[in-house]
């Protein structure tokens, strides 16, 4: 019977009275008695299970914090440790490219510099030997697989940078070379709200290294006839060192240099679109001679010509980046705060 059946079934005063009165003995039948009056065995008794009537205890008593304080406010929760929290996913992009000249790290430099003005916190990873990274943020020398932090001047709110160079010796093949990589990225990637990474030119086991994390791949590319000759190649290398079990690999691809007063950048442009479908960006990066003259000033573009169309165009780029993958949430989740 449910709460309400048993509450619409009304109860009389009379009934109560004659279920309580005093009244003449009855003589009924053995079978109609009591089982305790006719002598037979007692049924047995089922109990639940010590699971369930411990589990009631422990989920008032651990689960639900506020109520336990309530009953026990004398205890001190000062020392009580915190729950390990759960890895953030940071997202990763990786940019490039089997030729070289392409504008690998001008891209992965000036990018991360404009995220940072959405206050991003971001990682730059360079893996290409002898790598110029640090030097768009004002550096002088290298310093190999340690984190170096770039804060902007004084008064700005953009989110200091932190540049992670490493220095690839002897073969592009060796292991310790791209566990290295892969184990500095998840080290200094926490805390981080994305981690860009300079893809060293034809490494095989890095590529697959660096797969496993699942990046957006970025490859940057001329508007030239090598650009175009190494299409089938480079679709080919990613077939080879992609996992077997994962989804194939489908980078994105931006036409950087480009010359739009140039008759065969134009017509590359489509050639390369028919090609690649929507994996060509519908924007580009623009020559500019800027960009070189930036780097001459330990800069990047969009600090030395801020209002230069290829400044622009990577507004652009780190717009489109965003709406790829969201930066990972600022801040901690799921921990009380407590009175100091």
């Amino acid at each position: 019977m449910s709460y309400e059946q048993r509450n619409s079934a009304s109860t009389t005063p009379e009934d109560v009275a004659s279920a309580y009165s005093w009244a003449d003995p009855v003589v009924t039948k053995p079978s109609e008695q009591p089982a305790w009056l006719r002598g037979d065995p007692p049924a047995a008794v089922v109990t639940p299970p010590s699971e369930a009537l411990q589990q009631p205890r422990e989920r008032s008593a651990s689960r639900w914090f506020a109520l336990k304080g309530v009953f026990d406010q004398g205890a001190d929760d000062g020392d009580t440790p915190v729950a390990p929290q759960g890895e953030i996913c940071v997202p990763h992009l990786g940019v490039f490219s089997l030729a070289g000249g392409v504008g690998k790290t001008t891209i992965v430099a000036t990018l991360g510099r404009t995220l940072s003005g959405y206050g991003e916190r971001v990682l730059l990873v360079d893996t290409t030997l002898y790598g110029l990274l640090p030097f768009y943020f004002g550096a002088r020398e290298l310093h190999s697989d340690n984190a170096r932090t770039f804060s902007p001047p004084d008064g700005s709110t953009d989110a200091p940078i932190r540049v992670v160079s490493i220095e690839r010796e002897g073969s592009p093949g060796e292991d310790g070379t791209e566990t290295s990589l892969v184990g500095l990225l998840h080290r200094f990637g926490r805390g981080s709200s994305r981690v860009l990474v300079d893809l060293a030119t034809g490494s095989g086991p890095l590529i697959r290294r660096v797969l496993q994390l699942m990046p957006t791949l970025l490859v940057p590319i001329a508007a030239d006839m090598n650009s175009v000759v190494s299409l089938g190649i480079l679709q080919d290398f990613f077939r080879r060192h992609a996992d077997v079990e994962a989804q194939p690999v489908q980078p994105y691809f931006l036409l950087n240099q480009f010359d739009a007063s140039s008759p065969l950048h134009l017509d590359l442009r489509e050639v390369l679109r028919g090609e690649l479908g929507d994996r060509l960006l519908p924007f580009v990066l623009r020559r500019s001679s800027a960009v070189s003259e930036a780097l001459a000033e330990g800069m990047t573009v969009v600090d030395y010509a801020p209002d230069s169309p290829v400044a622009e165009d990577f507004m652009t780029l780190a717009n489109w980046i965003r709406t790829v993958t969201a930066p990972a949430p600022a801040g901690f989740r799921g921990v009380r705060w407590s009175e100091r």
